[in-house]
């Protein structure tokens, strides 16, 4: 496997501290032209989100040193929930539809923090030497469908 290569119109920035949200490289994200890994998304790309298809407006790179991420062990929210060990960013909102969200919110869906699923055995905090966080921006909040999960993604800031 060659050196990651960023599409030309993602802008890479190296922080300290995670930001709210966060997809690692590598993760499988649904569009039109089929499941992408993330890195591979630009602006202009179509993605399925749960309200239909929507144009990417932006991805923003960040690179993370000794970063605290959540890590979710493949198949820890049911068959195929992550299709794969999955890194998250600690605040990254994923859209429950199950009995937990019945357990914890007392409602058919909840968006939760991925740090407020740790469970310590499949779903654990872990310290990652180095990963680089995609962040996805569509013109309104979404959800997309992302390594088998559903992703909130926060809207593009707004332009003056």
């Amino acid at each position: 496997m060659g050196p990651l290569t960023l599409p030309a119109s993602a802008a890479e920035t190296i922080l300290t501290t995670a930001p709210a949200q966060g997809l690692s490289a590598g993760t499988q994200v649904l569009t039109l032209d089929g499941a992408l890994p993330v890195q591979f998304l630009a602006p202009g790309d179509r993605v399925i989100t749960r309200s239909g298809v929507r144009p990417l407006l932006a991805v923003e790179v960040v690179l993370l040193r000794a970063a605290q991420m959540v890590r979710i062990s493949a198949s820890a929210l049911g068959h195929d929930r992550p299709e794969g060990d999955l890194h998250l960013a600690p605040d990254q909102p994923v859209l429950l539809r199950d009995w937990r969200a019945r357990a914890l919110y007392g409602c058919d869906s909840a968006q939760v923090a991925a740090r407020r699923l740790v469970d310590g055995d499949y779903i654990r905090t872990e310290t990652v030497a180095e990963v680089r966080l995609f962040l996805l921006r569509f013109p309104a909040e979404e959800v997309i469908y992302a390594g088998g999960l559903e992703l909130t993604c926060a809207p593009a800031a707004a332009t003056a």
